[in-house]
């Protein structure tokens, strides 16, 4: 029987530094970072690699600092973050170029916060991803922390936003993930979590505080990458490691907030053959998904974007019958908690 055993590595995604509108330097982030139990914190200030000259991508402790960068395009939007690519690309490319660009240089790309909507503050407006044309991107955030809590936020509630930044978290919108899902049933594509952490200082009247510490959303939204071999000791493999990952969609997000994730399962098995999410896997008899919580949660079973199953456990087997895209989402008191990637399921040849 194959080995099922895949390697759990936890991290956080779309961070700011002082390199950009973040507060602290990487080298201070990274400690917050290893104290949290992270493996791997990937850094994407506004349009410089600067860090990266710096010498700043490497192992923090155990703390894997990957680099990359936020490309915007002229009007503010379409942000896209880039990683694995050695220097900027030229300002003003459209997004289209920058996306091409990106995969033409080897590197990973990623669509950040795609279906933003916030209103609250007008100096902060919406940055969404508009030219859903464009092709060549490896993953998309499903789930953005500063996004969410800036849709939530209304000038009557800012004080108890500010002081429980965690608690909003409901999970992501529909939108984002109905057009995942049309996106997914076409070729593979990762969906990620995201914090978009800044650590922004703000004053109102007397109240000084940080909204959104490195410490606090490093406690909420996770990106699980399920890595085939552990994490190498090597910095360049275990880039490439988490890279090749994510392209293979072999992972899950999940809330800190609502609980632990770390020994999450979902897979598919047939017989004696182990299928992971992101693989093609044929339908056959006696084809099955299988799912282990650490805790007991609401369960959605979802098939082609739409809810097949919906229940309470801590585990599952379900047996698969139909061709298709299926994913799960677990909530945890009525807030989302784990959302796992796809496992596609082709028709059988013949």
């Amino acid at each position: 029987m194959p080995d099922e055993r895949l390697f759990e590595t936890v991290g956080v995604i779309h961070i700011h530094s002082n390199y950009s509108d973040g507060t602290k330097t990487i080298e201070e982030i990274a400690e917050i970072g290893a104290a949290a139990g992270l493996d791997y914190l990937m850094f994407t200030d506004h349009m410089t690699l600067q860090p990266l000259r710096d010498g700043l991508q490497r192992f923090h402790k155990n703390v894997a600092v990957i680099i990359g960068y936020e490309i915007e395009d002229a009007r503010n939007e379409n942000h896209y973050l880039a990683f694995g690519i050695e220097k900027e690309l030229p300002a003003g490319m459209n997004a289209k170029e920058y996306v091409d660009s990106v995969r033409e240089m080897g590197g990973l790309g990623i669509i950040a916060h795609p279906d933003e909507v916030r209103n609250a503050i007008p100096e902060y407006p919406s940055y969404p991803w508009t030219e859903w044309g464009v092709e060549g991107f490896d993953a998309i955030e499903i789930w953005n922390h500063m996004s969410a809590w800036m849709e939530l936020l209304k000038r009557i509630n800012v004080i108890k936003m500010i002081l429980t930044p965690r608690r909003g978290l409901r999970g992501p919108t529909s939108r984002v993930l109905a057009k995942w899902d049309e996106l997914a049933r076409f070729r593979k594509l990762a969906g990620v979590g995201s914090a978009d952490v800044h650590a922004h200082a703000y004053r109102k009247g007397p109240l000084k505080v940080t909204i959104f510490p490195y410490k606090v959303q490093f406690r909420s939204i996770r990106t699980h990458l399920l890595l085939k071999e552990p994490l190498s000791a090597e910095f360049g493999h275990a880039r490439k490691q988490i890279f090749e990952t994510i392209r293979s969609c072999r992972l899950f997000v999940s809330n800190y907030r609502r609980g632990d994730a770390r020994g999450f399962k979902f897979y598919a098995r047939q017989g004696e053959m182990i299928y992971q999410m992101g693989e093609d896997i044929p339908l056959a008899p006696g084809l099955e998904m299988i799912m282990t919580a650490p805790k007991t949660a609401s369960i959605r079973i979802i098939f082609n974007g739409d809810i097949i199953h919906n229940f309470n456990a801590a585990s599952f087997q379900v047996a698969i019958t139909e061709p298709g895209l299926y994913r799960t989402e677990l909530l945890r008191h009525n807030r989302g908690w784990i959302y796992t990637n796809h496992l596609r399921i082709r028709k059988a040849e013949g």
